[in-house]
């Protein structure tokens, strides 16, 4: 994992005349509501540029984009063009002000690479350990605590370095350094809305609805359902003239492991679903009865979660039943009008909304 640190020195030092500092680069800032926005940006940019070396300087480009996580942290990915070069970086960290901060010091930097050399560098933390700043850096005398500070934060991989002036590292050194520790997010309570098709229940494929409320983590969820499959007309064996309407309406208990993370996740799923199937004569019927049957079947299978807001994400799934119990209706004199197979099936789509 990769930690990046705000030398104080930095921050501290007197800012010289403004008729010194170098352009502003261009930068473009995009962020969730709740995140500094970009004129809050630009500022701390602008104050750490007022403090760089006299005549210091060079064209940048920067586009910095923040977006919320599932676990509950936040992700800054920033793009940088300069004279020294093109690079990427991604950082993670537990508050939106925090990548804010630093954003605007990696901009800082890609404008004036002689920033750099008045803080330490994005330094590798590994268990036992640790990789010091090329090179000491520049003495500066603090007068007092001016601008702000950027706290420590997660970053993701370098893809490749940011431009700066070039050093050769020397050998780790043999002080361990301790990975700091995560906190592990809170589940998430869940609901979810959805539509689709199922075969095997009832002899035909069948419209059928889907409502459910559960909790997840971050590899893991578990969910209460309830399942509606819509009246189906059916005839009777020996006589199409009769027949019987059918429905079913069930509800289930399911567990998922989740694979991936960010946008795309991948839950294999596997639960059970008890219920009733109905149904009524119809036709050309002296009279006309309702019947109810116990249903109960095993399912398991994937699905497919595809995050499009923060809290937000369409759902996709398809399920195998195994059938525990196999109704049978039938009109009397007229043959049988169904039921349910040794086995079925079941396609959903439809949307979950997470709760904070």
């Amino acid at each position: 994992m990769l930690a990046l640190t705000t030398c104080a020195a930095l921050l501290l030092a007197p800012a010289p005349s403004p008729a010194a500092g170098p352009a502003m680069p261009e930068v473009r800032w995009e962020a969730p509501p709740g995140c500094p926005d970009e004129a809050w940006v630009r500022a701390q940019i602008a104050g750490l540029l007022a403090r760089a070396p006299a005549g210091a300087g060079q064209a940048a480009q920067v586009n910095l984009r923040v977006e919320a996580l599932p676990s509950g942290r936040w992700r800054l990915d920033a793009a940088i063009s300069s004279g020294a070069g093109q690079g990427r970086r991604s950082l993670e960290g537990d508050r939106c002000e925090a990548l804010a901060e630093a954003a605007a010091l990696l901009t800082a930097i890609a404008a004036v690479p002689e920033l750099q050399q008045a803080a330490p560098p994005v330094q590798e933390e590994a268990p036992g350990t640790a990789v010091p700043p090329p090179g000491p850096p520049a003495p500066v005398e603090a007068e007092g605590p001016v601008g702000p500070q950027a706290p420590e934060i997660d970053a993701g991989e370098l893809e490749p370095e940011l431009p700066g002036p070039s050093a050769t590292p020397p050998p780790p050194a043999e002080t361990p350094a301790r990975a700091p520790a995560r906190r592990r997010p809170a589940p998430k309570a869940t609901l979810g809305l959805g539509a689709g098709i199922g075969a095997g229940a009832l002899p035909r494929v069948t419209a059928l609805l889907r409502a459910s409320v559960g909790l997840r983590g971050r590899h893991w969820a578990v969910a209460l359902t309830q399942s509606f499959w819509l009246p189906r007309d059916l005839p009777a064996a020996e006589d199409e003239r009769v027949g019987g309407r059918m429905w079913l309406a069930a509800t289930g208990l399911r567990g998922c492991g989740i694979v991936g993370k960010g946008r795309v996740e991948a839950p294999l799923c596997a639960g059970v679903e008890v219920g009733a199937l109905r149904g009524r004569g119809i036709g050309d019927l002296a009279a006309s009865y309702r019947a109810t049957s116990f249903w109960a079947a095993a399912t398991v299978g994937p699905g497919l979660h595809v995050r499009v807001a923060p809290r937000v994400a369409l759902t996709f799934g398809a399920d195998l039943l195994v059938m525990l119990t196999r109704a049978r209706f039938e009109i009397s004199g007229r043959g049988q009008v169904c039921c349910s197979g040794a086995v079925g099936a079941s396609a959903t789509a439809g949307v979950e909304v997470r709760l904070p």
